[in-house]
């Protein structure tokens, strides 16, 4: 809900300040800003990660995550909100997740056996990615009536409604702190008496000398810069077409299913074993239906197309996501996660810069369609000439040495 807030009300700001046509560039300016915390603390991310109770960690960063959207709301309620509240609070929750999301990854092959680490992760996807349905329908439609309710408490501003739906996520982060609480402790397994920047270059140096989490991190690292930054830029894409927020919510609902059924689709493929193969022809597929998407301009044809571009994405991620940690040992993986972390929250909103400002000059639907066709050349080239992803398996080349820590509930 608040994503889809977020860039409602950055377009509406564009709009309201008489430059409807520069709205692309604001959404890539609030990818920047992401961008630049994400980059400059990833690495730092993983380094904490696999130095600090996992557990405790990410009761600090879910907390400070939670503050943020508060603050969010608040100014969007009383009509304080401007563009660079959203880069400077944006930036903040980028730096947040720099230290939320290896942590949280990092800790799952500690949950659970090894052999059901596939299924967690394509779970755990489905758990994020399930909202991503309900939340953006709920969006387009409560946002006129909270608007009417907080105007009638006496909110002066004309985003009241938008500004309700962050109050609403400021809120949902105490289900998380609650379920954090009642789980055990994960403390840290190894040494923390490394420097940093030697811990940082440890980590490095394994992902260089291993090429299928290498080429997987490579092929990550470009989807995140030219391809998916396309769901920040559906509002974009929505103001375009003529179409309004229920619109925009069926867009980002759409997209939801298709991520939905492709992480449920993830947790079904625990026993594939050439996930490389897996994870390459569903990276070809997302980048030529994005590039199909952004031809043509009919609404009835963009909710089909969304929902495929979202299952072949969360395939993707799924594949890789098990790749990178079943083929890293415990002791590095949280900096392993981090690198993929620091693309997320970097290179991706980077990415909405990249897409915006070409969006700008271009179209921001033709943007989608050069960016899909560069990684669907890309994805081509390592599958021709990298048998190593071809053949690539989720087979841990490391034994964990640990049991794993089970959750009270």
């Amino acid at each position: 809900m608040q994503m889809f807030g977020q860039g409602y009300l950055v377009v509406q700001l564009a709009i309201r300040d008489g430059v409807p046509q520069l709205a692309p560039l604001y959404l890539g300016f609030v990818g920047l800003a992401r961008a630049i915390p994400g980059l400059t603390f990833g690495l730092f991310g993983g380094v904490v990660a696999d130095r600090a109770d996992r557990r405790r960690l990410l009761i600090v960063t879910q907390s400070l995550a939670a503050s943020t959207a508060a603050v969010l709301a608040t100014l969007t309620i009383t009509g304080r909100i401007e563009i660079v509240q959203i880069l400077l609070l944006g930036a903040l929750n980028s730096l947040i997740f720099s230290f939320d999301a290896p942590t949280r990854q990092s800790m799952v092959p500690r949950l659970v056996p090894e052999r059901d680490l596939m299924s967690a992760i394509g779970l755990n996807s489905a758990a994020f990615n399930g909202p991503q349905i309900v939340g953006p329908v709920l969006g387009g439609l409560l946002t006129l009536p909270l608007g009417a309710l907080l105007a009638g408490l006496g909110s002066p501003s004309v985003f009241a409604g938008v500004g309700g739906l962050f109050a609403i996520n400021a809120i949902s982060y105490l289900a998380v702190v609650v379920a954090l609480v009642l789980m055990k402790p994960v403390p840290v397994q190894g040494g923390r008496d490394a420097p940093v920047l030697l811990s940082i270059r440890e980590g490095l140096g394994y992902i260089r000398r291993e090429p299928v989490i290498r080429w997987v991190v490579l092929l990550v690292a470009l989807t995140a810069l030219l391809s998916r930054p396309y769901i920040q830029l559906l509002p974009a894409v929505a103001n375009d077409m003529g179409l309004g927020p229920i619109e925009l919510s069926w867009m980002f609902g759409a997209s939801g299913v298709g991520s939905l059924l492709g992480a449920l689709g993830t947790a079904s493929l625990g026993n594939v074993r050439r996930r490389g193969l897996v994870l390459l022809i569903a990276c070809g597929a997302m980048s030529v239906l994005l590039a199909a998407f952004g031809s043509q301009r009919a609404f009835a044809v963009t909710l089909p197309l969304l929902a495929l571009v979202g299952f072949a994405t969360m395939i993707f991620l799924g594949m890789a996501n098990t790749l990178l940690q079943t083929r890293s040992p415990d002791h590095l993986r949280g900096r392993v996660m981090s690198v993929q972390t620091m693309v997320f929250v970097g290179l991706m909103p980077l990415g909405s810069l990249v897409l915006g400002g070409i969006g700008t000059l271009v179209g921001v639907a033709n943007s989608f369609v050069i960016g899909g066709l560069v990684v669907a050349v890309a994805t081509l080239f390592i599958a021709v000439s990298m048998p190593a992803v071809r053949a690539a398996t989720a087979q841990a080349r490391h034994r964990h040495r640990h049991t794993p820590v089970h959750a009270r509930v």
